[in-house]
């Protein structure tokens, strides 16, 4: 069977997914606090975003969960944690796998 999806449809469509996320809020004890994206790899269908909280910010508070943003503020995904911060920096992991499915078809 000829291959439907070139590869290049799908760089394309994990860098459209990677470049709609502009950024995070993450819930501390209850207050919504803005990060940047830490850093985001890309590995073939796979785009990890990284939330990175330094040793100083929010220690002995609970982190309730995560959500990544858009340009606009719009929320794109979400989790939700329970941990208390440490003294320790703290990196927050957001993974996305693209999966396509192609049916055969035809009129």
């Amino acid at each position: 069977m000829a291959e439907v999806i070139k590869p290049l449809l799908l760089d394309k469509l994990v860098s459209d997914l990677s470049g709609h996320i502009a950024g995070a809020r993450v819930n501390i004890s209850g207050e919504q606090v803005v990060y940047p994206i830490h850093n985001t790899i890309v590995s073939g269908l796979s785009v990890r975003k990284y939330i990175y909280i330094t040793e100083t910010q929010a220690v002995g508070k609970q982190l309730l969960g995560a959500a990544l943003l858009d340009v606009e503020g719009n929320i794109l995904a979400d989790q939700p944690l329970t941990v208390t911060k440490n003294d320790k920096g703290f990196l927050i992991t957001f993974e996305f796998v693209l999966k396509l499915e192609v049916s055969a078809g035809g009129v």
